[in-house]
């Protein structure tokens, strides 16, 4: 028959909880049943090492050592020494002769961690990984502490990791040179609860997940991370796809906090990717960094103090929702791609640009968006190049906007719509399209700056005043008038007037 493992498992390391559930004491010596009470106590028990052992005594963290149980038992009840007994399964049972089995929760102390801030836990770590792989896959549960890494952590498909917490269970990068954790061609990886922490200078970075075989890099989920003080990246992800990051705050990295980039090598990488509620703050090169990324959404997230806050490069069909920057020279940069959005988006105390799309850029659309206080230095809210192609609904700007390309606006704040750069709906004002004018003499000089040397003035005979005549524009001056003139010299009717542009 078969030997299976048990203990040091997240269930077999529970420390004084106050909610009533099985704990085990610091050295507590615990045995093993065949029942719930009574029965009939299992003594055919070995260590890892395979000597003979009858019971085994809890850590000083209260957890059990991993340990082998009696020939083809998968399942015993385990007894402390308290009023009752618990149900305790075993790691690995596998299904058939040919599948790897796949090993519970690992506590990293047991493996060697310390979290002292003192003791390099690098090579603890590591073996904690590798152990999980090797067995196909596995959770890792980092207690609180601080883990001191002078090394890369090399991550494994299939392994997962599972913290305290982001405020205690911190791994603590102390080379400059080094990424905190690096993995190539992953899947199936969850990372939560934690927090990585940098040497505040250098070149590496937090996570560095890069591509080199694989079609993609799929199923990451980083979840309930702070990371910060990289001198590199906060995030770099080489073509991930069906991904999630949710609540992951990146702070004052010397790179981008998110970099997600998808090379054009293949077209099943860098897609279907979700950012939810994801935060840069004060990162050197930008907050969120988007290259050739496709149908990839980003909601609730938020940039403060870089230069750029969101970079789309070449992407398809990337959503923002609900996202702002504050204090970036730009907070949305679009350059290229097609049929990118952003929805809901605010731009506050930016000395730059608010809203730049260029590189031909296609497909862009913009809905909702404000800019709030800019600064003193900033020069436009909404810039557009040559080769664009954007629709703009509802935008709220403080500072002028420059346009060029093709931009179709809806209420752009003067209650005017432009499609494909002309006006279609009149607005008044000093750039009036329509109005009415009150003929002295048979004629009256129109002041508007919209008019143009090909504009189409149409001319209406409101209220009929003295000897009525047909009104024509005689002369106009493209950017500044216009000047209606009657067939009777003694015309003095109210004129109605509208400028219309051809296409």
């Amino acid at each position: 028959m078969a030997r299976y493992q048990y203990g040091a498992g997240i269930a077999d390391f529970v420390v004084r909880p106050s909610d009533g559930l099985w704990t085990v004491a610091p050295g507590a010596v615990v045995t093993f049943w065949d029942a719930a009470v009574d029965g009939v106590q299992y003594t055919d028990l070995q260590t890892m090492e395979g000597a003979a052992i009858s019971e085994v005594v809890a850590s000083e963290h209260g957890g059990l050592p991993r340990f082998v149980g009696p020939d083809a038992v998968t399942g015993m009840w385990a007894d402390a020494g308290g009023s009752f007994r618990v149900w305790m399964e075993a790691h690995q049972v596998p299904t058939t002769s040919t599948t790897r089995p796949v090993l519970d929760w690992l506590n990293i102390r047991e493996f060697g961690a310390q979290g002292d801030g003192v003791t390099d836990d690098t090579a603890a770590v590591q073996a904690a990984i590798s152990a999980a792989s090797t067995a196909g896959g596995g959770t890792l549960y980092l207690p609180a502490g601080r883990y001191l890494l002078g090394g890369s952590l090399t991550w494994a498909s299939g392994v997962s990791a599972i913290g305290a917490g982001a405020r205690v269970s911190i791994l603590q990068s102390t080379n400059q040179n080094n990424d905190c954790i690096i993995g190539t061609d992953l899947s199936d990886v969850t990372l939560q609860g934690l927090q990585l922490s940098g040497p505040g200078r250098g070149f590496g970075s937090g996570i560095r997940f890069t591509r080199f075989s694989a079609p993609s890099i799929t199923g990451i989920a980083l979840r309930d991370l702070l990371i910060q003080s990289f001198g590199g990246d906060g995030v770099y992800g080489h073509q991930l796809a069906g991904s999630v990051l949710h609540r992951v705050r990146v702070r004052t990295c010397g790179g981008t906090g998110f970099h997600l980039q998808a090379p054009t090598d293949t077209v099943l990488g860098g897609a279907s990717t979700s950012l939810v509620g994801c935060t840069a703050e004060g990162c050197v090169t930008g907050g969120f960094w988007l290259d050739g990324m496709a149908y990839t959404s980003l909601a609730s997230c938020a940039v403060q103090q870089s230069p750029v806050g969101y970079r789309l490069d070449s992407c398809t069909a990337v959503a923002l929702t609900g996202c702002g920057a504050e204090q970036c020279t730009t907070g949305l940069t679009v350059y290229g791609g097609t049929g990118n959005t952003a929805t809901g988006f605010n731009t506050q105390e930016s000395d730059g640009t608010s809203v730049w799309l260029t590189g031909s850029a296609k497909g862009v659309v913009l809905t909702g968006v404000t800019e709030t206080a800019p600064a003193t230095a900033a020069t436009a809210c909404l810039r557009t190049d040559t080769g664009t192609v954007a629709t703009v609904i509802g935008l709220t700007a403080v500072k002028a906007n420059t346009v060029s390309g093709t931009v179709n606006r809806v209420d752009p704040g003067d209650g005017s719509t432009v499609l494909a750069g002309k006006t279609v709906i009149p607005t008044t004002g000093g750039a009036a399209r329509m109005g009415t004018a009150v003929l002295a003499g048979g004629t009256k000089v129109v002041n508007t700056t919209a008019i143009t040397a090909s504009s189409v003035v149409q001319l209406t005979t409101q209220v009929p005043g003295g000897t009525v005549g047909a009104p024509y524009v005689s002369a106009r001056t493209a950017g500044t008038s216009f000047t209606i003139t009657s067939t009777s010299a003694s015309d003095t009717s109210t004129v109605g007037w509208r400028i219309l542009d051809p296409s």
